[in-house]
């Protein structure tokens, strides 16, 4: 379990924001896949791997992205 809280990650094209057992993702361009154990996204030039256990996606708009679940990594390529 990631037992971190308010640390950020700020690019001038987009905004990730770690917290226990959430993670907000600001500006993503598009979900690669999604499923209960790991979510991969794209970012304008990087791909983030998100695993872990019972993932959910809480709040799903145009350009933000709310995931929920026991975050166990988080791979940013």
């Amino acid at each position: 379990m990631l037992n971190v809280i308010d640390n950020a990650l700020r690019d001038k094209n987009y905004y990730i924001c770690l917290y226990d057992n959430y993670i907000y993702i600001y500006n993503y361009e598009v979900i690669i896949s999604f499923g209960k154990n790991s979510i991969t996204l794209k970012l304008s030039d990087k791909k983030v791997s998100i695993n872990g256990t019972d993932l959910k996606i809480k709040k799903l708009m145009t350009k933000e992205l709310l995931i929920e679940g026991d975050i166990k990594s988080v791979k940013y390529e």
